[in-house]
């Protein structure tokens, strides 16, 4: 049996961002370099503080997997793992968590391994293994679970695509894995329930 549940991550609070301080004259949105924020912003940090809350988006995943699985979720892909913060907040939580993160964009993933894996300890950095793959056609040791968040899996904008995608992920996971997916209103989660269907016989939809 196969479980396609639905996180709520996108609209749980992020963490507190402090407005900059502007140099020269009022309302001047440049900075002692002459450059203007959006020139010297890290577009990484942006995205991270804006749309993700990786300690609540953690905290639903494993305790949504234990409550169905009645064990503990240990091995996670992050599926468009993009700075990999996802996995890297997972593996610091127990010694026995790992991670693998899937990403077609390298240089993200280099700012993840340079910004976040490596301030895991040792052990963690070990514990996080990053995939410069296309999530269609990469190829993992089975996992507990797989993670598609941030409407990420949006752009698979061809029901075929979509389906494809989903066989790919079926295929990925263990017997009793479980695929999340972010950002699902009601409406959306019925109609890919019902694409789901045509791969297994059971999904269960969590809100």
């Amino acid at each position: 049996q196969t479980t396609l549940a639905d996180s709520p991550s996108a609209m749980l609070p992020g963490p507190e961002i402090k407005p900059a301080k502007l140099s020269g004259k009022k309302g001047s949105r440049r900075n002692r370099t002459g450059k203007s924020l959006a020139e010297v912003a890290d577009r990484h940090v942006c995205y991270e503080a804006s749309v993700q809350c990786v300690e609540a988006e953690i905290d639903f995943v494993t305790e949504t997997f234990e409550k169905i699985r009645k064990r503990p979720l240990r091995l996670l892909r992050e599926d468009f793992c993009g700075t990999a913060n996802t996995s890297c907040e997972f593996v610091s939580r127990h010694d026995d968590n790992r991670a693998i993160g899937v990403d077609l964009d390298e240089p993200t993933l280099q700012w993840g391994r340079d910004h976040k894996i490596s301030r895991l300890s040792e052990s963690g950095q070990a514990r996080v293994e990053l995939r410069n793959e296309n999530v269609l056609t990469v190829q993992t040791e089975p996992t507990d679970a797989i993670l598609a968040m941030n409407f990420s899996y949006f752009i698979f904008q061809q029901r075929d695509l979509l389906r494809s995608y989903f066989e790919k992920c079926r295929a990925a996971i263990k017997d009793d894995g479980i695929l999340f997916l972010g950002d699902l209103e009601p409406e959306r989660c019925a109609a890919l329930r019902s694409l789901f269907d045509e791969l297994v016989a059971s999904v269960h939809c969590c809100s």
